[in-house]
């Protein structure tokens, strides 16, 4: 068995297929990512003059040691908010300094949204229903468009009347973003990025001087989302969808 397994040998064809027909399930977003890597490990490879095959077993001994050690390893769980924590806040906070933080704040619970999801939101995107907001998530992680509603009472304060306010300061020539550079209490015409979007949990814990704040991330606020929608009486199928993950619910969203 050991002779025939060390003389069996894939075609070079098959494994070119193969390869591709990886590469093919990357992700649109990860793809380059994982080919730049991939290039660099080929090219460390090489230079070292080791084959496929040789990584294979020089590293395998290394691979069980680091399954092992990992054992011992336990997760981090990211920092949640209450809904009481959330309200204050919206309550407490200036608009003039804190008005994006805020439509940030409620747009990304109500709606379980990634940061790059918000980052890229289009004004056209959200509309104006009158006594709610229907906003549409057209490029998500799974690629299924998804969509959510911001009621007026989703808050003790009129979440929909904060997020109008945060619109009609928008500048009218200004393309379709609808999150742009907010200072002192004026939209400028400059995008906000991903990593002004991605602080807004962190600025939330720390205008509540919750002890380390820097440590409360965007996924502490979709599991915020995920915890209201749980106290209000979801379960935890209804709580997968809602996030687009696996929890053993027999699909993956």
């Amino acid at each position: 068995m050991k002779d025939n397994a060390e003389s069996f040998s894939i075609p070079a064809e098959i494994k070119q297929e193969a390869q591709e027909a990886t590469l093919r399930l990357l992700p649109a977003k990860s793809k380059r990512v994982y080919e730049k890597e991939m290039v660099e490990f080929d090219n460390w490879r090489k230079k070292r003059g080791l084959g496929e095959r040789a990584i294979t077993e020089e590293y395998g001994k290394l691979t069980s040691y680091l399954k092992v050690g990992s054992r011992k390893y336990k997760t981090k769980k990211a920092k949640i908010l209450e809904r009481n924590q959330i309200e204050e806040f919206l309550k407490k906070t200036p608009d003039m300094e804190y008005l994006q933080v805020k439509v940030a704040l409620i747009l990304g619970v109500a709606g379980a949204c990634r940061c790059n999801e918000l980052t890229f939101l289009d004004i056209s995107d959200v509309q104006d229903k009158g006594s709610y907001l229907y906003v549409l998530i057209p490029d998500t992680k799974t690629n299924i468009s998804r969509s959510f509603t911001v009621m007026e009472e989703a808050f003790s304060v009129n979440a929909v009347e904060m997020c109008r306010k945060y619109i009609s300061l928008r500048p009218k020539a200004d393309g379709r973003r609808f999150f742009l550079r907010y200072v002192d209490g004026k939209c400028t015409t400059q995008h906000s990025g991903i990593n002004t979007i991605s602080k807004t949990f962190s600025k939330v814990a720390s205008f509540l001087g919750l002890p380390d704040s820097e440590s409360f991330t965007w996924h502490g606020m979709r599991r915020s989302s995920a915890t209201l929608l749980a106290n209000a009486g979801g379960d935890h199928c209804q709580a997968s969808r809602w996030l687009e993950v696996d929890y053993g619910c027999g699909k993956l969203y």
